[in-house]
């Protein structure tokens, strides 16, 4: 199998390609502006703003993954060349509009017989089929939330003072995963309410996930693919994808986002602000402790009825998704890949691309330990996942 993998140079691209290289029978293909530093690993260069470049790039691949951000201007264009050439696809996409625009080529790579799988990172992507499973221990499903991220509750004065200044200098690199991070807390993001899509403001509305062991953690809603793809698939009046840097800091960051929303303040401008406000004022993120941590850094939250009573589950991955986000983006697409053969031929969301108990068992296979189960379901009841604060 040859894997042409787009942006192969980039943070996330750099992962996907180890992660495939020791991989019997599998061919990993760096395509870039630029070549990395290793010499020795397979290269083509690609201009993504010329259509026949990205075509000549990939047309000898078995299967191309997109890496390549920002999907808004390069997620249909990398797609559109798939189909064109004839070559499967996957892309780790976690922006909703780029997702849906992807989604309408549905019947264009079904006449190509291309199998393509938008948003198969962690999150989307893993969160969606620990959602599918949570959906299904229940009747019906009233909310259907995603959730990642460490909230860190019960941060006191002494422990802000070092997480406020680690959390400063990440801010004012500008990051890419930050500068992101502000397009999609300040702004109307597409939700699913009242078996509706609908926008409303991110960040504002706030969740509380509890296990049956009284773990727990705060997020807030966020703008994520997850709410736009899943009410295609699983019957709930409520979809939403919550996430958090910590609870401290999400709550320091919303007068900031306020500014971004009136005009004031610029993404790159918000991130500098945000950082300011970190080193002035650490005491800003110190928090209670509300019960342990959650045992896992994503999940899936159902709440619902069961045999006619109210209910609910949360649902964590089988083994440890703690890493690097960008080793945890890259692991879900080369999975992906290797079983590519399994999806159906046109674009797929992840929920729609592999059943969700196959997908995590092939996960649990490949990259934890021997035995372990593919996702752990709790029985938390009603509280899984509740409102608590807007």
């Amino acid at each position: 199998m040859k894997v042409v993998v787009v942006g192969g140079a980039g943070r996330v691209g750099r992962r996907v390609v180890s992660e495939l290289v020791p991989h019997e029978g599998v061919s990993a293909v760096v395509a870039d502006r630029v070549r990395p530093d290793d010499a020795g690993q397979p290269f083509v260069g690609i201009d993504l703003g010329d259509p026949a470049s990205i075509r000549s790039s990939i047309e000898d691949a078995d299967v191309v993954i997109n890496t390549s951000g920002p999907f808004d201007r390069w997620g249909a264009v990398v797609l559109d060349a798939a189909i064109a050439v004839g070559t499967h696809y996957i892309d780790v996409c976690d922006d909703p509009e780029p997702t849906l625009e992807m989604l309408e080529r549905d019947r264009a790579a079904k006449q190509a017989g291309v199998r393509a799988v938008i948003g198969l990172g962690v999150s989307p992507g893993v969160t969606n089929y620990l959602a599918m499973v949570a959906a299904s221990n229940l009747d019906t499903v009233d909310l259907l939330a995603t959730f990642w991220g460490d909230p860190a509750e019960g941060v006191g004065r002494e422990e802000a003072a070092a997480r406020a200044e680690a959390l400063a200098t990440a801010f004012e690199t500008g990051r890419a995963a930050y500068t992101h991070l502000i397009a999609q807390t300040s702004s109307e993001v597409p939700v699913w309410r009242g078996h509706a899509a609908i926008r409303e403001r991110a960040w504002r509305r706030a969740y509380r996930v509890s296990t049956s062991r009284g773990q727990t953690g705060i997020y807030r809603v966020i703008g994520h693919p997850e709410p736009v793809t899943l009410p295609r698939t699983v019957a709930t009046r409520d979809c939403l994808n919550i996430g958090t840097v910590d609870a401290g800091t999400d709550r320091l960051m919303l007068p900031i986002l306020d500014r971004v929303v009136a005009n004031e303040l610029d993404p790159e401008q918000a991130l500098a602000e945000i950082a300011r406000e970190l080193r002035e004022n650490p005491e800003g993120i110190v928090t209670e402790w509300r019960g342990d941590p959650l045992p896992r850094k994503i999940g899936a939250a159902a709440v619902g009825t069961s045999d006619g009573r109210r209910d609910g589950v949360v649902v964590f991955p089988g083994g440890p998704v703690d890493g690097s986000m960008s080793l945890e983006t890259a692991r879900p697409a080369v999975v992906g890949a290797l079983h590519i053969g399994e999806v159906p031929p046109g674009v797929h969301s992840p929920e729609g691309a592999f059943d969700a108990g196959a997908y995590m068992a092939h996960y649990a296979r490949l990259y934890w330990d021997d035995g372990a189960d593919p996702y752990i379901v709790d029985r938390a009841g009603p509280s899984a996942v509740v409102e608590v604060e807007s």
